[in-house]
C-alpha cells in the first residue's frame, strides 16, 4: 500500500528554517569573495536572486530544505556540543555549499531543465558559467573551517597562528568535508556509468546513493558530533542519506509536481536509473508478472526518445512492477538502521536525540 507524504511537523519546519538562516549567514558574505559572475549563479542556485541579479521573491527559501545543515546543528546538540561553536556552523555552511556544487554538476550532465521550480542555473547562465561557479566555490568550502580562527591560518600565503595546536580541529574537520567531496566525485562517475548499463541492479544503485547522498549526511553528522558519538552518528547519516535519496527517487516518479517542482514523472521521462526503476527492471516472480521487466527493458533500449505512448507505458509497467512499494520498503529499512546507530549516541529515552529522530521522520515521509 503507497502511503502518501505528510507535511513537516511545526518542529521540523523550526529546525530547518533556524538552520537555513544561520548557514547563509555564513554563506552570504561569500558571494564577495568568490567575484560576480559565479556570485550570480551561486545566488541563483541559494534561491537569494532571479536570474537578473535581484532578490529573488520569497528569498532564503528557494535554496532547497537545508536537511544537512540542521543534522550538523541537531548532532551538536544531541552530544552535549554548543551549537553555537565557529566550527559547527562552518560545518552546516560547508556541507550545504558542497550539495550545492553536487546540484550544479548534477543539472549540467544529467541535462536536467528544471530545479525547485525554476531553470536550472545551466540553462539561465550557461554550462561553463555553473562550471566557472563550481571552481570559484570549491577552495572556500574546504577552507571554510579555518576562517573559523582568531588569526589567519596558513591558507593563501597568510601567517600560520601562533599556536599551531589551533589548527587541529579545523585540520580534522576539512579531512571529513575533503572525504566527502571524493565520495561525491564517486559516485557521479558510477551514476554515469550506470546510465550506460541498460539494468544495472539494485545492488549498484544503492552504491550511488550511498556515495553520493549518504556521504554527506555522514558529514554533516560527523562535524556536528561531538567526538566520542561521531562514529555511530556518522552510520546513522550514511543510512539516512540513503533513505533520503530512496525517497528523492519515488517523488520524482510519482510526486506532486505542484510540491516537488518538476514535472510529473519527470525522472522517468529521462530514463533515470532511479531505484524504482531498478527494481522493476529486475525479475522477480513473486512480485510481478516476468514480462513486465522485459518488457520495460525494451522501453530503455531504445536509440530515441519515448513517444508519449511509450512514456505512459513505461509508468504503466513501473506500476505493475510494485516498484514503488519495494522502494518504500527499502527506505524505511534504512530509516530503521539509521535510527539504531542513533540509538546508540542518543538513547531513545533521552531527549538529546529529539531533533534527529524528528528529521528522520521528515525524510521518509515529506512531500518534496
Amino acid at each position: 500500500m503507497n502511503t502518501p507524504p505528510s507535511a513537516p511537523s511545526p518542529h521540523v519546519l523550526r529546525l530547518l528554517a533556524a538552520a537555513r538562516r544561520r548557514t547563509d549567514a555564513v554563506i552570504i558574505p561569500l558571494l564577495e569573495r568568490v567575484g560576480p559572475a559565479p556570485a550570480r549563479v551561486l545566488a541563483y542556485q541559494w534561491g537569494m536572486w532571479d536570474a537578473q541579479g535581484r532578490p529573488a521573491p520569497g528569498s532564503g527559501t528557494g535554496g532547497g530544505k537545508a536537511v544537512r545543515a540542521a543534522l550538523v546543528f541537531a548532532c551538536a546538540r544531541a552530544t552535549g556540543r554548543p551549537d553555537t561553536d565557529p566550527l559547527v556552523a562552518a560545518g552546516a555552511a560547508a556541507v550545504e555549499m558542497l550539495h550545492t556544487l553536487s546540484l550544479l554538476h548534477d543539472d549540467v550532465m544529467d541535462g536536467d531543465e528544471l530545479r525547485r521550480g525554476r531553470p536550472a542555473a545551466w540553462r539561465v547562465f550557461g554550462p561553463d558559467a555553473v562550471e566557472d561557479a563550481v571552481r570559484a566555490l570549491t577552495p572556500h568550502a574546504v577552507g571554510l573551517f579555518f576562517d573559523t580562527l582568531p588569526e589567519p591560518a596558513g591558507l593563501l600565503g597568510s601567517p600560520l597562528p601562533r599556536d599551531p595546536a589551533t589548527l587541529r580541529a579545523p585540520a580534522r574537520a576539512t579531512a571529513v568535508l575533503g572525504d566527502a567531496l571524493v565520495r561525491l566525485a564517486q559516485g557521479q562517475a558510477l551514476d554515469l556509468a550506470l546510465e550506460r548499463d541498460l539494468s544495472p541492479g539494485v545492488a549498484a544503485t544503492l552504491r550511488v546513493h550511498a556515495d553520493k547522498t549518504g556521504s554527506l549526511f555522514a558529514c554533516a553528522c560527523t562535524l556536528g558530533a561531538a567526538p566520542a558519538a561521531a562514529s555511530d552518528l556518522a552510520s546513522f547519516g550514511e543510512h539516512l542519506g540513503i533513505a533520503f535519496q530512496i525517497t528523492d527517487d519515488i517523488l520524482g516518479i510519482w510526486g506532486d509536481p505542484v510540491v516537488t517542482g518538476k514535472p510529473t514523472g519527470a525522472d522517468l521521462s529521462a530514463r533515470k536509473k532511479s531505484h524504482p526503476v531498478a527494481v522493476a527492471l529486475t525479475p522477480a516472480p513473486d512480485r510481478c508478472d516476468e514480462d513486465v521487466p522485459r518488457q520495460l527493458l525494451g522501453l530503455y533500449a531504445l536509440p530515441r526518445p519515448w513517444t508519449p505512448s511509450e512514456r505512459t507505458q513505461a509508468g504503466r509497467l513501473l506500476d505493475r512492477s510494485g516498484a514503488r512499494a519495494v522502494s518504500q520498503a527499502a527506505a524505511h529499512g534504512h530509516a530503521r538502521a539509521a535510527l539504531t546507530a542513533l540509538a546508540r549516541a542518543c538513547p531513545p529515552h533521552e531527549e538529546a536525540g529529539e531533533d534527529l529522530r524528528a528529521l528522520t521522520a521528515f525524510v521518509i515521509d515529506r512531500p518534496r
